[in-house]
């Protein structure tokens, strides 16, 4: 590999020392370099270059300085050029910029010697059906879709079908459709379990559901998911990986399923989800 692409989070303390660093490291092992308009400051202006040109560029993967939020923007922002993603972390938490500052080179070197694997990852693409017709969609989801209360204090029904076949009408404060990828973020946070990148599933997580029986559903990632929001005293929102919503009002459908379309995630050398999942979570520390 030759030409790489970055995209990074300035607003992190540590950006700008990081760029600078990757870019000196890059440079060192006779990668070319280009860098997203967020870093027209800190490259020489041949090297910068909007990230929607990134492929036509010649870049053949792109590093992604952040955390995970910094990873599903760099995610939605090279959709459909196919570039794979590699996320070295300057954030708090980082299941998908998984490589520490301290492995930044190794990375590298890795990535230039051509030791790693792509991991396509499964993306949700969403439809929204209005109750007068309209249709329109957001952008796909590597972590999640959510529906929820938006900026009411009160609870929500949402009627929640499979394939088409009811299953339940949920008093809660929202449900979260969420990816394997997505399975360690907010749907986590709500009780869901948490699957390996590569099971063939999609995960149903009640936000605060008023019966207490309710629990996160694991489904076969075939299987389409339609929310429908019974119940409302303001309108709900519906959104992709937490960054793009749109208001719901009562009797619209946000219907689900697993897109045509994978994201590319580089795996290096030796990665090991359950190692990552030991690191991140302290499993095994006292």
């Amino acid at each position: 590999m030759k030409t790489i692409g970055i995209i990074a989070n300035l607003e992190k303390n540590r950006a700008v020392e990081a760029i600078r660093n990757v870019s000196d490291l890059a440079d060192g092992m006779g990668f070319t370099v280009y860098a997203g308009e967020c870093a027209a400051a800190l490259c020489p202006p041949e090297r910068i270059c909007p990230v929607a040109e990134f492929a036509a560029r010649g870049v053949e993967a792109v590093v992604v300085l952040g955390g995970d939020g910094t990873m599903l923007d760099a995610a939605h922002r090279t959709a459909g050029q196919n570039l794979p993603l590699m996320g070295l972390n300057i954030g708090s938490l980082g299941f998908l910029t998984s490589v520490e500052e301290q492995y930044f080179a190794v990375a590298l070197q890795q990535l230039r010697e051509g030791r790693f694997t792509v991991s396509l990852r499964a993306a949700l693409a969403m439809e929204v059906v209005r109750r007068d017709g309209e249709r329109f969609s957001l952008p796909d989801a590597l972590n999640d879709v959510v529906v929820s209360r938006g900026a009411s204090g009160h609870a929500v029904e949402i009627d929640l079908a499979l394939d088409e076949k009811a299953v339940t009408r949920v008093l809660c404060d929202g449900i979260i459709v969420s990816t394997p990828t997505g399975s360690t973020a907010y749907s986590l946070s709500a009780g869901g379990p948490i699957l390996l990148p590569d099971t063939p599933a999609t995960v149903i997580s009640m936000i605060s559901p008023h019966t207490l029986t309710y629990r996160p559903l694991v489904i076969r990632d075939t299987v389409r998911v339609s929310l429908h929001a019974a119940t409302c005293v303001v309108p709900m929102i519906v959104s992709s990986d937490g960054r793009d919503s749109k208001p719901l009002q009562r009797g619209d459908t946000v219907r689900i399923a697993r897109s045509p379309r994978s994201v590319p995630l580089i795996e290096l050398h030796g990665y090991d989800p359950c190692d990552v999942l030991r690191r991140k979570l302290g499993w095994g520390s006292r």
